[in-house]
């Protein structure tokens, strides 16, 4: 079970993130809702320690994971908005990478190539890569590790045609097989088809 407790973030002594606060169990989806600027996208980043809390805890099955490489690398997977690549890599190296640093031996799982249309794109350098070519290798690396829990922000926002409804579909048998997911979109639609329960957030605080 993942449980976040009091996570906030300030830049230049501006609170952007509200003390948040919440218990993600086994099996469940939690939603992240808000207009944009409204904190989830930082929430995210904190969780995923991209960035570093100013306070508060992370912790899996009561156990702090602030830090911990094994989490982050095999546990956790995050896919950001905005794909986040190495332009001169090929699409190969890129995730070829990725895997080696989640200490994953052998070749690219075959489930997650087919799922996301990368077959064909493996040989690709990342910089001639259309927008949603890029967001497919970007949640592909979320994905790799085959992690317990899930961080997508905006997965599904520009992903070429076909991919979003697939990506739903994984996601459902992702949370019927007990993995955990926080899943931040402005589509309600989405939000109601995955979510257990919805977190909004509006100015970095939760509302009531």
């Amino acid at each position: 079970m993942l449980e976040v407790r009091g996570l906030c973030k300030s830049y230049g002594g501006r609170q952007v993130l509200a003390p948040v606060s919440f218990v993600l169990p086994p099996g469940q989806c939690l939603g992240l809702a808000g207009s944009n600027g409204s904190g989830k996208s930082t929430l995210l980043r904190l969780i995923a320690q991209i960035q570093r809390p100013d306070s508060g805890e992370i912790l899996l099955d009561g156990r702090s994971v602030l830090g911990d490489r094994q989490f982050l690398r095999r546990r956790l997977g995050y896919a950001p908005q905005s794909a986040e690549l190495a332009r001169e890599l090929s699409v190969e190296r890129q995730l070829t990478l990725w895997a080696r640093a989640c200490d994953m031996t052998g070749p690219l799982p075959e489930e997650v190539l087919e799922l996301l249309g990368l077959r064909e794109l493996l040989r690709r350098p990342i910089r001639a890569l259309s927008g949603g070519m890029a967001q497919r290798v970007s949640i592909a690396m979320a994905l790799l590790p085959r992690p317990d829990i899930l961080l997508m922000d905006e997965a599904t926002a520009g992903l070429d045609q076909g991919y979003g409804p697939r990506l739903l579909d994984w996601l459902e048998s992702f949370l019927a097989g007990g993995g955990s997911l926080i899943w931040c979109s402005h589509h309600q639609e989405e939000l109601e088809r995955l979510c257990g329960a919805v977190l909004r957030l509006e100015k970095g605080s939760l509302l009531s």
